[in-house]
């Protein structure tokens, strides 16, 4: 009787393990055909730097093409519609900043962004710089105070590549009692060229937007979000060594799927881009961009996403924003 009940245990216990390798086999994400990562904006800006790293370490590791696609427009939303209405299998996902959160209460939109995506996971934080035409008389953004208010309020401009920019730099200028005159763009790639020309004082941004200018001596930067220095740009002080408090938070670049993937789905990818950023020669060429690695849970990064969906409404709502 003890043999048969060994045995009967034993046999439960491989069925058992065999069944578990079986759920996780079905559940992983084993690419069949390319996959398609929406980028929403400019070729050669930030965000499509980024995107193009995780694509090409993806690729090598399913073995199957992941293309990025370039669709701009209406700040990010035109890409976003896309998504929102593709076919929820994980092979088109769509690599958006914190931005995409912004547009929901700047604009009306085809889909519901609280509901219309399923977060995959945060790839990277990049860090933001408050740029600024070498010829502008401020180093740093005590300077910059002080020179708007020599000069009276509304006479200094700046320049924002999308909505999530402009909140980003209300939010420091609000920070530092200062007001400037937004000239909005559409994309990165396209206002650091006029920032460096002076034809636009200041502008915010990402430091891997502005670095290659950044090193030339073309453009300088008046400070950082964060907490820290960073090594790409180890003289620059952050807002808060300057003694301004409350920018201590980054925005993100995230991926997001389709509502309605599989959570099964959703989980392997993030695992796989998990692994991405976790590879040394990724981290080193992150940190050389300025970018801090993400790697947050889809559960991390959902509960992010719709704590800046609600704060952001919270913050356009004080400062009166509106569409551009």
């Amino acid at each position: 009787m003890r043999r048969l009940i060994a045995s009967l245990a034993a046999l439960a216990a491989l069925l058992s393990g065999a069944g578990q390798a079986a759920a996780d086999e079905k559940a992983a994400f084993h690419p069949t055909k390319p996959v398609t990562i929406i980028v929403p904006y400019s070729p050669g800006g930030g965000t499509d730097v980024v995107g193009r790293m995780v694509a090409k370490s993806l690729q090598e590791m399913w073995g199957q093409p992941v293309i990025i696609d370039n669709r701009t427009g209406g700040s990010g939303s035109v890409g976003a519609a896309i998504v929102a209405r593709a076919t929820p299998d994980g092979y088109t996902m769509i690599l958006a900043v914190s931005g995409i959160a912004i547009n929901a209460h700047l604009m009306k939109l085809p889909y519901d962004t609280a509901t219309a995506f399923a977060p995959v996971t945060a790839v990277s934080y990049p860090v933001a710089t408050l740029l600024a035409s070498p010829t502008l008389p401020a180093n740093d953004l005590r300077e910059l105070v002080a020179l708007v208010h020599k000069e009276g309020p509304g006479k200094r401009t700046f320049a924002t590549p999308d909505p999530g920019s402009r909140l980003i730099a209300e939010r420091i200028f609000e920070k530092a009692g200062i007001k400037l005159l937004n000239v909005p763009y559409k994309g990165a790639s396209s206002f650091v060229g006029d920032i460096s020309a002076g034809r636009v004082d200041t502008g915010l941004a990402s430091v891997t937007s502005g670095l290659s200018l950044l090193n030339a001596g073309k453009l300088k930067s008046l400070g950082i979000m964060g907490t820290q220095r960073i090594p790409a740009l180890p003289n620059v002080a952050t807002f808060k060594e300057q003694g301004f408090q409350g920018l201590d938070e980054n925005s993100w670049a995230g991926l997001f799927a389709p509502a309605g993937t599989p959570p099964e789905v959703v989980s392997a990818i993030q695992q796989d881009i998990a692994k991405v950023l976790a590879e040394p020669a990724f981290k080193a060429k992150m940190v050389e961009q300025g970018a801090l690695v993400g790697g947050s849970t889809p559960a991390e990064f959902t509960a992010r996403f719709q704590r800046d969906l609600k704060e952001s409404g919270e913050t356009i709502r004080r400062l009166g924003m509106t569409a551009e």
